[in-house]
């Protein structure tokens, strides 16, 4: 079964939450751009990772982000209604959507397919600064650095904990950068990876992927010094979530998960296949959040930058 009190390693944490959710300025009639990898990625390959189309049609909805604005122009996932960049996956020029599922802090997209592709944090950056004169009242919203952390521990899980201080210290530098644009930031840190689906299966139950969660978050810790920068804290985030939605949290080896390839068993079982409803599963495979659960997380950071949806 799934422990929700095991996202909160320290009390200080959850204080960080509410801190932001007091005191964020609520936003309104901002346009909203997202930067990062799958999880906020709107479609810029073409699917959204909410729920393996594969498993059914019915499971691929909105991430997190899309429930936070409509804004003008809106976040597009289909090349055919916004400009679309086929060297960098981009909707550049009417798109708001410059994240990129498999793309890194440190590298490019796993997933493009293309020969050149630009789609790490620094070109997503830079892209979005290129195509937009970002002001004041502008967001953007950044969640990125969980692939740079499975990426070390594939390579060498020994050096792994200083390849991730240093994947740190390249987002400190390059969030550093964009905060000079005046925009309105705000940096989601990665959730405890150790405890979600994949983190659970590895041989040491997470406790390495815990770890290096916990180092990169205390090291980008310092962009919250930027007055238009507030960083949001996942693991309390993730905790409410749990705690205040009635996800499935019964399954013992994949828990609160629907993708049955991986670990969670006979997909004649599963309950996205031989149900036409919705089923509250908070994870869509071991990595992603399904569409439920992204629906949820968008409501909850939807109250830190905006008064209403407008």
């Amino acid at each position: 079964m799934l422990n929700v009190s095991h996202f909160v390693s320290k009390s200080r944490i959850q204080s960080y939450f509410l801190s932001a959710l007091l005191f964020a300025a609520p936003i309104v009639n901002a346009t909203i751009y997202s930067l990062g990898d799958s999880l906020s990625d709107t479609g810029a390959l073409g699917f959204t990772y909410t729920n393996p189309v594969q498993l059914s049609p019915l499971v691929e909805g909105n991430v997190w982000v899309q429930y936070i604005t409509n804004s003008v122009p809106a976040f597009c996932n289909d090349p055919k209604h916004c400009k679309f960049d086929d060297e960098t996956f981009y909707y550049s020029s009417n798109g708001n959507n410059y994240a990129v599922g498999g793309a890194g802090i440190t590298f490019d997209s796993t997933d493009a397919t293309l020969a050149v592709s630009y789609t790490s944090l620094h070109y997503q950056i830079e892209a979005l600064v290129h195509n937009h004169k970002l002001s004041s009242e502008d967001v953007v919203t950044v969640w990125i650095g969980a692939n740079d952390i499975f990426a070390a521990v594939v390579n060498n899980p020994l050096t792994s904990p200083v390849v991730v201080q240093q994947v740190a210290q390249v987002f400190t530098n390059e969030i550093a950068a964009l905060a000079k644009t005046g925009a309105k930031i705000y940096i989601l840190t990665i959730p405890d990876l150790g405890l979600i689906p994949l983190g659970l299966s590895t041989s040491d139950g997470g406790v390495l992927l815990s770890k290096l969660t916990t180092i990169f978050n205390i090291g980008i810790a310092g962009v919250a010094k930027f007055k238009n920068i507030s960083l949001i804290e996942s693991n309390a985030l993730m905790t409410q979530l749990l705690s205040a939605n009635p996800f499935d949290k019964t399954e013992i080896y994949c828990p609160a998960i629907i993708d049955p390839t991986h670990i969670c068993g006979d997909p004649l079982t599963n309950p996205e296949l031989v149900n036409s409803t919705p089923v509250p599963y908070f994870f869509a495979d071991p990595i992603h959040p399904s569409y439920a659960a992204h629906k949820v997380i968008g409501q909850a950071i939807q109250k830190l930058i905006h008064k209403k949806t407008q």
